[in-house]
C-alpha cells in the first residue's frame, strides 16, 4: 500500500499495515467497520518505496495505472502494467509493487471480502469460489477489454467516492459491481486443476520468522528450521519468490523498519540500529546508505531516498 500524491512522494506510515501472527498484513483501514482502502498515488521512476517489502494479506487488492508504468512482483513472477492497465491480486498472494523506469500515477483499492458476504449463501456461492481458487492468484486488466475497462472505471469511481461524505452505500455498490464483473468473467477453473504450490507456504513461514525476529540475530540455519528446509532449498525459494538471497532480504527488511522508526519516532539512531537488528550504528548507517542512497541522519533531516 502507498499514500495518495504528496509533495515529497512519500507514503504515510499510518497506512503501512501491522503484521499478524501468521505473517500476513493487517490493513489499517480508515474505518475498521467499513474495510475499504482507497488511495491515489504518485511514484517517481525507479524510486525505492520506503518501508515496503514483499507481503500478503487476506484482503483483495486492485491497482489501476492511470499514467506511466509499474511492475508487480507476484509469487514467483513479475508482471508489467502500463497506462490504462491494472491488476487484481487475490487473497493471500505474495506481492510487491515495484516502480518502473517512468513516473507513475495509480489508484490502489483494497477491501476485505467481508464486504461481499451479506450472508453465508453469498459467501459460499459468489466469494469463496474465487478467493480460494489457486488457479486465480491474480488477473491482469486492460482498458481495451470491455468488461475489464468497466472494472477499472469502477476503481476510479471508488477513489472519487472515498472523498465524499456519507458515500458508503455508493461505495459498497461499486465494490459489488466489481466483484460481479469478476465472477461473471473469470473462467470456471476447478481448484483441483491447479497443482498445490507448497513452496509458497514455505517461503511465507520463513518471511514470517524474519518479521518476528528481525531485531535479533538471524542465521541461515534459523530460517531453514522455520521453513523445514535445507540450505539449498532455502536459497532457491528466496530466489524464486523474492528474487534475492535470504540474507539480502533480511538486510532490506531491517532497513525498511529503520526507515519507519526514523520517520515516525524521535528514537536515537543508535537505539534504532539496535531495534532493527544491526547492533552497531556504523553497520546500520553503512547498510542503510547502500540500499537507500542516503544515511539515516540525512533521511531524518528530510533527505530523499533514491536508487
Amino acid at each position: 500500500m502507498l499514500e495518495e500524491m504528496t509533495a515529497d512522494y512519500g507514503p504515510r506510515y499510518s497506512d503501512i499495515p501491522d503484521i499478524k501472527e501468521d505473517g500476513s498484513e493487517s490493513i489499517r483501514y480508515d474505518n475498521p467497520d467499513f474495510p475499504l482502502f482507497c488511495r491515489r498515488n504518485y511514484i517517481p521512476a525507479n524510486w525505492i518505496l520506503p518501508g515496503m517489502t514483499i507481503h500478503w494479506h487476506s484482503d483483495l487488492e486492485f491497482i489501476y495505472i492511470r499514467k506511466g508504468s509499474a511492475f508487480y512482483q507476484l509469487n514467483d513472477c513479475t508482471v508489467k502494467m502500463n497506462e490504462g492497465e491494472g491488476i487484481f491480486v487475490n487473497a493471500k498472494q505474495l506481492h510487491l509493487l515495484i516502480p518502473g523506469e517512468e513516473d507513475c500515477e495509480l489508484d490502489c483499492i483494497i477491501f476485505h471480502p467481508m464486504l461481499l458476504c451479506a450472508s453465508k449463501h453469498m459467501e459460499e456461492k459468489f466469494v469463496h469460489p474465487i478467493i480460494s481458487n489457486p488457479s486465480v492468484p491474480y488477473l491482469l486488466l486492460h482498458e481495451s477489454t470491455p468488461w475489464e475497462g468497466n472494472l477499472l472505471g469502477k476503481l476510479s469511481l471508488l477513489y472519487e467516492l472515498s472523498g465524499q461524505k456519507d458515500s458508503e452505500f455508493e461505495m459498497l455498490k461499486a465494490v459489488c459491481d466489481i466483484w460481479q464483473l469478476l465472477y461473471d468473467n473469470i473462467p470456471e477453473l476447478p481448484v483441483t486443476t491447479h497443482r498445490y504450490d507448497g513452496g509458497l507456504e514455505l517461503i511465507k513461514r520463513m518471511i514470517t520468522y524474519i518479521q518476528e525476529h528481525y531485531s535479533e540475530s538471524i542465521t541461515l540455519h534459523d530460517l531453514c528450521l522455520a521453513g523445514g528446509v535445507g540450505k539449498t532449498s532455502c536459497a532457491k525459494l528466496f530466489q524464486k519468490y523474492v528474487g534475492t538471497t535470504p540474507i539480502d532480504y533480511i538486510r532490506h527488511y531491517r532497513v525498511a523498519k529503520g526507515i519507519e522508526l526514523l520517520q515516525e519516532t524521535d528514537m536515537p539512531i543508535t537505539k534504532i540500529a539496535q531495534e532493527t537488528g544491526f547492533g552497531g550504528t556504523s553497520f546500520f548507517a553503512k547498510t542503510f546508505k547502500e540500499i537507500t542512497g542516503i544515511t539515516p541522519r540525512q533521511l531524518r533531516k528530510g533527505g530523499q531516498i533514491h536508487v
